[in-house]
């Protein structure tokens, strides 16, 4: 018997920065993983969203966990 996967392949069109974004964030193999997750909830068979990693930081960004002094 060939190799048959046990959840069909789904093609879904991402824009490549978006694509390379949401890796960059949550790992190149765990994006599919992050999709299924958001499709159970989106599909009401949880109530947990996934996990949102943190915003990346930039250079001259101001956490706001640290305020700025106003003198």
């Amino acid at each position: 018997m060939p190799n048959v996967e046990k959840t069909p392949r789904q093609t879904v069109r991402v824009e490549k920065e978006l694509w390379d974004k949401a890796g960059e964030m949550i790992g190149s193999r765990n994006r599919g993983q992050y999709i299924r997750d958001f499709l159970r909830w989106l599909t009401h068979d949880t109530d947990e969203l996934p996990p949102r990693p943190p915003a990346p930081k930039s250079d001259g960004d101001q956490s706001a966990d640290s305020p700025q002094d106003d003198q």
